[in-house]
């Protein structure tokens, strides 16, 4: 009877180091980024009040608060929102190919693509994607090798 159980637990595929490095990036990526877009969809007007106060001389050191706030305003509340749910499909999706599951790769790559195509959608079409979209492309590709092991 043990050795009914023993073969159960040797036929499951154990998770490659390269599909653990993968996750742990992606789930430091995608849910530092999902935590601040929704910190910042529940903020958002503290957060232009806050940019439009005129004691931005130690930001400015540092960067342009204005192109900042020209930024928030013209991408406007549920930008942040919708952004913040992708992330959470994103890292949903890596949660899922943790476990080794197939349909995670599905989830985490619909959700970065759809997050390569929020900027031009909600700010301006001008926009360049292809930093992100090269990024991203490795991701996905990197992924990708693993789909073998996964379910």
């Amino acid at each position: 009877m043990e050795d009914i159980f023993d073969n159960e637990k040797q036929e499951q595929p154990t998770r490659p180091e390269g599909l653990k490095v993968l996750c742990v990036l992606s789930y430091i990526g995608s849910g530092l980024s999902l935590f601040s877009n929704l910190l910042v969809f529940l903020i958002f007007p503290s957060f232009l009040d806050f940019f439009s106060v005129n004691d931005l001389e130690e930001i400015s050191k540092t960067f342009d608060p204005e192109v900042l706030l020209s930024f928030v305003q013209s991408a406007g509340r549920m930008y942040f929102l919708l952004t913040a749910v992708l992330y959470f499909i994103s890292v949903l999706g890596v949660y899922y190919m943790w476990h080794l599951r197939k349909n995670g790769i599905h989830l985490y790559a619909i959700a970065q693509i759809a997050l390569l195509l929020m900027p031009l959608i909600f700010i301006s079409g001008d926009l360049s994607i292809l930093p992100g979209l090269l990024l991203t492309g490795a991701f996905i590709l990197m992924y990708s090798r693993y789909l073998k092991i996964m379910k």
